[in-house]
């Protein structure tokens, strides 16, 4: 990991140990959950929520693998394209090849059901901690909704993922969802960008949770504010976690679905 990131938990997490902090899941329905810079997990493995609640829907979400194995979470945006972090598509320095990737939508389970898609191109911005995977074909699922402006501080917010449920267990098989509240949007030392800053209400995210989306409710419908990028290493508390804002990314977003 990069030595200014060491605190920070980078939340990819790849197979039983990229679980990644803030572990994205699948996007649950239009409704809020029942009633939850410091270094980086994500590149030392995947996490899952911890507390939180088990998803009640996986609509928008999708499960990304490498060779077959858990690497982290991402959102549908288009039924040809998944957004996740950029993170989640490096081994150390080295870019993890398409051919390697794929993609369990429509399902709860990251094991099973729903179905497997293959990834035939990914783009990754330079300056921010997000990237694109085009599918080889059509998700055939309902795409999330994305933000054109950051949530306000204080605001209630939902993250989804696959990621750890303690420190040191494996990556949750069943998708979860925890609240988290929004206390700063600030400048990203280490990706570039902006970054989201939560603490966790009902539960927090941990390795495997990364490239998961934090989704907003206005007027009865979800979201997507931020991609879960990092946190504090261990997944100590409830406090430090941090999202790439997707209103940040969104015209470069747009426009790799329109040139790619």
């Amino acid at each position: 990991m990069r030595s200014k990131r060491i605190a920070k938990i980078v939340l990819a997490f790849v197979s039983a140990v990229s679980l990644g902090i803030g572990a994205a899941g699948p996007a649950a329905a239009d409704s809020a959950p029942a009633a939850g810079k410091t270094g980086v997990v994500g590149k030392d493995g995947p996490e899952s929520i911890i507390g939180g609640e088990t998803a009640d829907s996986s609509r928008g979400m999708a499960a990304l693998h490498r060779n077959g194995d858990f690497q982290c979470s991402g959102s549908i945006v288009d039924n040809r394209w998944v957004l996740t972090a950029r993170h989640c598509l490096y081994d150390g320095d080295t870019r993890i090849p398409d051919s390697q990737l794929t993609v369990r939508v429509k399902s709860l389970d990251r094991t099973s059901g729903g179905g497997v898609v293959g990834i035939s191109d990914s783009k990754v911005r330079t300056n921010h901690d997000i990237a694109m995977l085009k599918l080889d074909r059509s998700a055939n699922a309902e795409p999330v909704r994305l933000a054109t402006a950051n949530p306000k501080v204080g605001a209630t917010t939902y993250v989804f993922g696959w990621g750890r449920t303690c420190a040191t267990c494996a990556p949750s098989t069943l998708l979860k969802r925890a609240t988290m509240r929004v206390e700063s949007i600030d400048a990203d030392d280490v990706f570039g960008g902006r970054a989201i800053r939560t603490s966790g209400l009902n539960g927090r995210t941990c390795y495997g949770d990364s490239g998961g989306p934090l989704f907003k409710l206005v007027d009865g419908n979800r979201y997507q504010v931020g991609v879960v990028s990092g946190g504090n290493a261990g997944c100590p508390d409830d406090t430090g976690y941090l999202f790439a804002s997707t209103p940040t990314s969104l015209t470069w977003i747009q426009n790799v679905m329109a040139d790619f």
